[in-house]
């Protein structure tokens, strides 16, 4: 994220106790000016940004509405560090050597649940992380879905009492997925009603299972910590439905409920389908023309075949070329809805070679930018709840 100066000294802070307590103490610290937004109540993005030449993490909660950071925390550093949010909370992850810590979003305070010992070691072993809340009982559980270098997938859960000294250890599900699942991309899962919702691996070259399409959706329970037996079909038409497809789909959770994003660039249009509750119907909610959300649009591709067809034709058609795929480059290629605020605007994360948080109205096509994201950046979640203050400076 676009963040005033980091204040951190130029040693690497290793994520012990005593260094989290400091950065969870400073997160609390900061003030926040603004309230009640635009009168849509309180909304914010948690984002991270990895900094590899320092071998350094960042987390900023940043103000939808402003772009104003008002929580960070600077220079975690832990060989595989991994970091999550859902929910109230953000989740700190290293999994070589089993370090795990919570913080709360709100408050800034620290739990450490670093005793479980998580089934998934060795050094093949590819992990993805999913934080959730349970609305019945109100708990945040952790979901793990780690992969065997033969591919097989399986995982573990973990529920988070806050404050705990002990005894929290990982449970491996009753179940393994039910087809091979996108664990370490974070747009390919969305929470809704407590159920983890996945899609395929992004590849279009991994392996897939039989019967399973490019928008099929598996779902885990964290209530009943279960994988829902039953696939759930994904709301492109038949003709769409291939493999190219892939990586051109994406999941949210919008209003409560679970949304399948699908970028239709020959249509230069980006799709979100709704799934009604309770039920296997997806609704199109929105057919967004792509260029009124991601920057480099809005220019359509023309073509001359007169012109070409003179003197020096194929010259000026390969020098065309050249400079379109230039253009592309340099395209937003990926609209992530994050979630709709107060106002009725949807927050989206705009990525390309740059990226940026905007507000994109539906009914007007207005978009306004709040921030820029920096490179080596990437939005963990989105946090509508109440900042406690800290003391003043």
């Amino acid at each position: 994220m676009a963040a005033p100066p980091r204040n951190r000294t130029t040693e690497k802070a290793h994520v012990d106790d005593e260094a989290l307590q400091r950065y969870c103490g400073a997160w609390r610290d900061m003030q926040c000016s603004r309230r009640g937004g635009g009168g849509g109540g309180d909304a914010f993005v948690v984002g991270a940004v990895y900094h590899i030449a320092e071998d350094l993490t960042d987390i900023t909660l940043m103000d939808a509405y402003s772009g104003e950071v008002v929580r960070r925390m600077d220079g975690l550093s832990r060989p595989g560090l991994r970091v999550c949010a859902g929910g109230d909370m953000i989740c700190v992850v290293s999994p070589g050597d089993g370090l795990l810590r919570v913080v709360d979003v709100a408050t800034g305070d620290l739990t450490d649940l670093s005793m479980g010992c998580s089934a998934a070691t060795g050094r093949n072993v590819s992990s993805g992380y999913t934080l959730g809340k349970v609305p019945a009982t109100g708990e945040h559980k952790l979901l793990h879905v780690y992969a065997a270098a033969n591919g097989s997938q399986s995982s573990e859960v973990l529920t988070i009492t806050t404050g705990a000294g002990g005894g929290c250890q990982w449970r491996a599900t009753w179940s393994h997925p039910p087809m091979r699942i996108e664990h370490g991309i974070s747009r390919s899962s969305a929470t809704v009603g407590g159920v983890v919702h996945f899609l395929s691996p992004a590849t279009t070259s991994a392996p897939r299972d039989r019967g399973v399409e490019c928008d099929t959706i598996a779902a885990f329970d964290l209530a009943t910590e279960q994988w829902r037996p039953a696939l759930m079909d994904g709301p492109l038409p038949a003709d769409q439905r291939h493999r190219g497809q892939r990586p051109n789909l994406s999941l949210a959770a919008l209003g409560g409920r679970l949304v399948a994003v699908h970028h239709d660039y020959p249509g230069r249009t980006i799709n979100l389908w709704s799934l009604t509750p309770n039920t296997t119907t997806w609704t199109k909610l929105h057919s967004l023309p792509i260029k009124n959300v991601l920057r480099g649009w809005e220019e359509e591709p023309t073509s001359h075949p007169a012109a070409e067809a003179k003197r020096g034709g194929r010259s000026k058609k390969r020098k065309k070329k050249k400079e379109e795929e230039v253009r592309w480059l340099c395209r937003e290629k990926v609209a992530q809805p994050l979630a709709m605020v107060g106002d009725g605007r949807m927050a989206v994360w705009a990525r390309g070679c740059e990226g940026a948080v905007r507000l994109h109205d539906p009914r007007t096509g207005a978009c306004e930018e709040v921030a820029q994201v920096e490179k080596g950046g990437c939005v963990l979640g989105f946090y509508s709840g109440a900042l406690a203050q800290g003391e003043e400076f």
